[in-house]
């Protein structure tokens, strides 16, 4: 934490590079949005990007599709314009001068390719000509004509991922990238990391399925490597989550709907702008309900809020805050289990029990009387105590400057506290506990991250920057009495600098960007209680090894053609979470441990190369990507503290694919996309004896998606995604 000197130091940085500004004569952008038959298009949303910096300002065109934007800082400006029933409008470049006024016609299409610009690729704004990475975007137009209910649900269809929701809506769900694992794609929101201390992995797992769509402007999900601009767990892909930014006139919708299981969702936004957009705010609350849930006994309950309030406090200077929250109940089932004389090695035919016997196996019939047939597992069954509540809450403060048009600069806060509780009591099947039991996680982590940006030349710009990091994770629990309750508290942090540059040549035609970055961490010593009996008491424990990632890609367009070739390689690395090094349980015969404060880190290696293809209103993408991950391996009769099982290092794997996806509009009513992705994901070392292949992970994927408009108000949707056969542990 800083001291009030520093604070005060700080303060009086910032406002001596805003004065400057402040007296800077102010530009403006205006213009007209209208349709293929040049008749206004009112209400359509004009979103204006700063090219350098993360400035970005909406305006609405109003009855006559005028639009106008005022107080701007002189430089370049990306922008975009959507509406309902048309085409996002390919994003066109504008320059501000200062003391000027700019204007800038936009007109759009019924039909066509959707052309956005794009943050997350490189962490700024960027035209879709100009992204050297495989990026996909979801925008709030179709998340709206798709009705989609989670983030989970949305990005089921983006090539490359592999999406699973085990159960109905509030069931555990993870994302898959590339045939690599739920922890290998980080979740960022508005450009900040999403994840959860205490989850096994560290990573947003436990909170994917509560990431209901609140107030969304659009998902960006980057496939590769990430780790150099995004640090751990970005070793896969990044999922960002762009929430709405406000501005222009007071607007506002209210949605309610309802359906089988006992759904109910409903969900109230409201955005606009005060003292002539100097002042923007949009917020969202959502509520899902679900009274039976798949098994009639699945009962789930979300409330969720999003906020964001931004003010301009010069042309060149904003500073924004931003709220996200939720908290969530869900009624759990067991885990699935064999059944059946199965072999001891190899792989079984997944075949479920009759779901009339499950329903007698939850009543009580023992599995030696069931009818079983030719079933070899039985299916997730009731657990009528057993349960998870939870919470989150993310708050960010973000300040962003320019001084002058070559020299940028962001300084952001953002705390996340995350907390989740399971609950299980002795009614039930399989193992129950005697009595009632709760075991409660808890973790906040906050992040502190300055960045300067400088543009060496009208194409080259290049940033560098430094963040902090404080991780702590508590986990509590309270077990049947007389077992004593246990508690684990661990700290971690970490420093990191980072640099990336980027340039255009030959007229806009390729573009090359490269970055770095190099983090450092410090652990304290862990916390337990009992500590009598705690098996890390003696040991002194070292941080994780020192990460340092790179990253390259280069693309090249072809104006005339419409082809873009672009290839893009790095390596990545994520830190070993906590819990993976000093997780534990302790019950009535002492501790049991999980976890191995030796693990060493994740590394990969991984490249694509692709090509981009618009050609008459579609687009064909061609991807293929190979990843490398080398680890180690543990043995239990040498292991310091006696596990036969927990987290190790392991030998590693190689997964290789292809990705292509096509997007069109046979009519201008009309949208169609498909996608296939194949991929082949190894283990080095066999998981299972005799089986390398990853789990849960298909070798191929097709997914569908088709949209009809009726008018601008009136949609039909219908997608479709379907998978190969994969394999499954079942324990």
């Amino acid at each position: 934490m800083f001291r009030r000197k520093e604070g005060w130091f700080l303060c009086l940085l910032m406002a001596a590079w805003t004065a400057p500004l402040a007296a800077q004569a102010p530009g403006s952008l205006s213009g007209r949005v209208t349709d293929p038959q040049n008749a206004a298009v009112p209400g359509a949303v004009v979103v204006l990007y700063a090219r350098e910096g993360a400035a970005r300002f909406v305006a609405v065109a109003d009855a006559q599709g005028n639009y106008r934007f005022e107080r701007l800082a002189a430089g370049e400006y990306l922008v975009e314009a959507q509406a309902s029933g048309f085409a996002p409008a390919a994003a066109a470049s504008v320059r501000i001068e200062r003391g000027r006024a700019a204007s800038l016609d936009i007109r759009l299409t019924l039909g066509g390719a959707r052309e956005l610009v794009v943050v997350t690729a490189a962490g700024a704004p960027q035209p879709t000509d100009e992204v050297s990475k495989a990026v996909t975007v979801v925008a709030a137009r179709e998340l709206e004509e798709r009705d989609e209910l989670a983030l989970a649900e949305a990005l089921r269809t983006v090539p490359g991922l592999r999406v699973q929701q085990q159960g109905g809506p509030g069931a555990f769900a993870n994302i898959k990238t590339r045939g690599l694992r739920n922890e290998d794609t980080a979740v960022l929101v508005d450009g900040l990391r999403f994840r959860e201390v205490g989850a096994p992995q560290g990573d947003a797992s436990g909170f994917l399925a509560d990431l209901i769509l609140t107030d969304v402007d659009r998902l960006e999900v980057l496939r590769g490597t990430g780790s150099s601009l995004y640090g751990s767990n970005a070793i896969g892909g990044v999922i960002n989550i762009v929430t709405g930014e406000g501005g222009g006139p007071v607007r506002g919708s209210v949605l309610a709907e309802g359906g089988s299981l006992g759904l109910f969702r409903g969900r109230a936004r409201v955005a606009g702008s005060a003292g002539r957009d100097r002042l923007s705010y949009s917020a969202g609350l959502a509520r899902l309900d679900v009274t039976s849930g798949v098994d009639g006994d699945d009962a789930a309950r979300n409330t969720s809020g999003q906020g964001r309030v931004g003010l301009r406090i010069s042309p060149g200077t904003t500073l924004s805050g931003r709220l996200y929250g939720a908290k969530t109940f869900v009624a759990l089932n067991t885990s699935p289990q064999a059944i059946g004389a199965l072999p001891a090695t190899g792989i079984v035919r997944a075949v479920p029990l009759a779901l009339s016997e499950l329903r007698r196996y939850e009543s009580g019939t023992p599995i030696s009387q069931l009818a079983a047939g030719s079933a070899t597992f039985i299916p997730s069954a009731d657990n009528p105590d057993a349960s998870r509540d939870g919470h989150f809450f993310s708050g960010a403060l973000l300040f962003d400057g320019r001084p002058s048009e070559s020299l940028h600069y962001g300084i952001t806060y953002q705390g996340l506290d995350t907390f989740r509780s399971f609950v299980d009591g002795p009614a039930g099947v399989s193992f129950q506990p005697a009595g009632r039991t709760r075991t409660d996680t808890s973790g906040r982590i906050d992040t502190v991250n300055a960045r300067l940006g400088l543009r060496v030349a009208r194409a080259q710009s290049i940033d560098a920057g430094y963040e902090f990091e404080s991780e702590n994770y508590r986990n509590f629990a309270f077990p049947v009495s007389p077992t004593p309750n246990s508690s684990v508290d661990v700290t971690e942090r970490s420093n990191a600098v980072f640099v990336q540059d980027q340039v255009r040549l030959l007229e806009s035609r390729l573009f090359v960007s490269a970055s770095f970055r190099a983090q450092f961490f410090a652990l304290r010593r862990p916390k337990f209680d009992p500590a009598a009996a705690s098996p890390y008491a003696a040991g002194a424990f070292a941080a994780p090894p020192d990460a340092y990632t790179g990253d390259g890609s280069i693309a090249y367009y072809f104006r005339r053609s419409g082809t873009k070739l672009r290839g893009h390689a790095g390596n990545g690395y994520r830190a070993p979470s906590l819990y993976e090094r000093f997780g534990t349980s302790f019950g009535s015969f002492g501790y049991s441990t999980y976890g191995d404060p030796r693990l060493r880190p994740d590394r990969s290696i991984a490249f694509d190369a692709g090509v981009d293809q618009q050609l008459a209103g579609g687009r064909l993408r061609l991807q293929e990507v190979i990843i490398f991950d080398f680890s180690g391996a543990i043995d239990p009769r040498t292991d310091p503290f006696g596990r036969f099982g927990g987290y190790r290092n392991s030998g590693g794997g190689l997964a290789r694919g292809l990705e292509l996806a096509v997007s069109a509009a046979p009519r201008r009513d009309l949208d169609v996309a498909v996608s296939y992705t194949y991929t082949n994901a190894d283990q080095r070392r066999p998981v299972v004896a005799g089986v390398l292949r990853s789990f849960v992970i298909p070798d191929q994927q097709l997914s569908l998606l088709v949209t009809q408009r009726f008018g601008r108000r009136l949609f039909v949707n219908f997608d479709l995604a379907v998978s190969s056969r994969y394999l499954a542990p079942v324990f």
